[in-house]
């Protein structure tokens, strides 16, 4: 129970630093056929998220921390809870080995995760709350035919919103209201067309709008520099307070800040040694070094925080496949036969992606994430054709279709 603590409390700090609120009070307008009325919650089990999930969800997070640095330097903000909530709802559509590597991923099977999932977003969200999740599934009205039980099992345990949709001009206008009403509008826009050969669209939002729970005064507001990775320095607002919770390890020290309520709080974390890359100190943590520094946190220290804001977006392909799932990617390899079936072509996940923004200021924080994963038929033709080997040659008359020069090319020297 005390590592599920402190886990759920490492998801929680996830959170805070990447998350939104998903209570925006604007209307939903949406022109897609709702089916929504028609895939209700029947499950009467309330789920239960124990120490193997929680563990994998640690390691998850920090795995896919390393894998999406920008190697360039620039700023990097992910949400492992709304990733690993969107790969969840797309392995309930997966079989055989594409499904086998996505549990791997994931850290158990299916069925245990589904429930998992759900227990720790209850345990997040609530009315109250200042974290707020929402999932959907959009797919194309012609030329899928969507399996019931995939559609149930994440309305049953994801709340999965249901939309069919001719996948038109108004189809993307629909799917980026649907955005921005869970995210608060920090998220309005994750696609600006649907290819002809997309049959699906699955979505997560995630949104986190805190206070914090000691409000900075004027006098805490200093004006002070900071040193970018590049060495340039830039003039900054920092938000300077007494009593925070001090945290460190072997390498690094930092803090943590809570927000109104006492359920999430902000992190800030600084390798000792000042000469150490941010991006090699990040690509070094996991999640069991996580878990033994707030689980060590203690004492009280002063603490610095800067105003800023970003926002950051990443394709998740190869940082996936370099975790092991790769055959959700191949259209000649991709099982997801539980998801639905096409005879247009072998249903595979043309790609995931991942949008996030974050503001804190001296009042608190916002912060979102969207992941989407974009589900497509095989193409019936390849996608390149290279003549690298003998190959037959002509000049054809269109018209009449008639070769006027046609021959062979066995070598080229």
């Amino acid at each position: 129970m005390k590592i599920r603590r402190i886990a759920l409390a490492l998801t929680a700090l996830l959170l805070s630093l990447s998350l939104g609120c998903g209570l925006c009070s604007c209307a939903l307008n949406i022109s897609a056929n709702e089916l929504s009325a028609g895939y209700s919650r029947r499950a009467d089990d309330e789920g239960a998220a124990g120490e193997e999930f929680y563990s994998a969800m640690s390691a998850l997070a920090f795995t896919l921390l390393e894998g999406s640095l920008d190697p360039d330097g620039g700023n990097t903000l992910i949400s492992p809870f709304s990733i690993a909530m969107c790969i969840s709802m797309i392995a309930n559509g997966a079989d055989g080995e594409t499904l086998s590597q996505l549990e791997t991923l994931l850290g158990m099977d299916i069925d245990t995760l589904n429930r998992a999932m759900y227990a720790c977003a209850m345990g997040l969200a609530g009315e109250k709350s200042p974290f707020g999740t929402a999932n959907s599934i959009w797919f194309r009205d012609t030329g899928i035919d969507v399996e019931k039980d995939f559609l149930q099992t994440n309305a049953d345990w994801y709340g999965a919103q249901v939309y069919s949709s001719p996948f038109d001009a108004n189809t993307v206008k629909d799917i980026n209201n649907w955005c921005a009403k869970y995210t608060d509008g920090m998220i309005d826009k994750i696609i600006d067309e649907i290819p002809a050969d997309t049959l699906m669209y699955i979505i997560n939002a995630v949104c986190f709008d805190a206070e914090w729970e000691e409000k900075y005064e004027d006098d805490d507001i200093k004006d002070k520099s900071f040193t970018n990775r590049d060495g340039t320095v830039s003039s900054v607002k920092m938000m300077m307070s007494d009593g925070e919770t001090y945290i460190a390890s072997d390498t690094a020290e930092g803090f943590s800040k809570s927000y109104k309520g006492g359920k999430f709080s902000f992190v800030g974390l600084l390798p000792k040694d000042e000469n150490t890359d941010i991006n090699e100190f990040a690509a070094s943590l996991d999640g069991e070094e996580w878990l033994r520094m707030w689980n060590s946190r203690g004492g009280s220290v002063k603490a610095g925080i800067p105003e800023f804001s970003f926002d950051f977006s990443v394709r998740l392909n190869d940082v996936l496949e370099d975790m092991g799932v790769c055959d959700m990617f191949d259209p000649a390899k991709a099982e997801f036969s539980r998801l639905g079936k096409s005879e247009l072509g072998n249903i595979y996940c043309s790609y995931v992606m991942h949008k996030t923004f974050i503001e804190v200021n001296r009042h608190g924080t916002r912060a979102a994430a969207i992941t989407w994963g974009a589900m497509n038929k095989e193409s019936a033709m390849p996608q390149y054709v290279i003549l690298d080997r003998p190959f037959v040659c002509a000049i054809v008359d269109n018209a009449t279709g008639l070769p006027l020069f046609v021959g062979t090319v066995t070598e080229i020297r």
